[in-house]
């Protein structure tokens, strides 16, 4: 696999977690009580997507999310065939 092609499969991951973490939260504010709804959507919740990208809608960020992960692999995939290309 190459790093372009690990970027965008990093990239489907993000939407796959955004999902099931959307499912789980489906889930506590129906079956959880108010104290659980509560903490769940004031602590994990908000940690799991603002992990994944800028696209959170919370105050702050991370330092370092699964998608700057991902456009870092992309750009060292374009710097390893700019060399290749260079070598031929």
């Amino acid at each position: 696999m190459s790093k372009t092609e690990a970027a965008e499969r990093i990239r489907e991951i993000i939407e796959e977690i955004r999902e099931l973490a959307q499912e789980a939260m489906d889930h506590i504010r129906e079956n959880g009580s108010d104290l659980t709804r509560e903490r769940a959507r004031s602590y994990w919740y908000p940690h799991i997507l603002m992990n994944l990208d800028e696209e959170h809608g919370y105050l702050g960020s991370s330092g370092c999310t699964m998608e700057s992960s991902a456009q870092e692999l992309e750009e060292e995939g374009e710097e390893d065939d700019e060399e290749e290309e260079g070598n031929e």
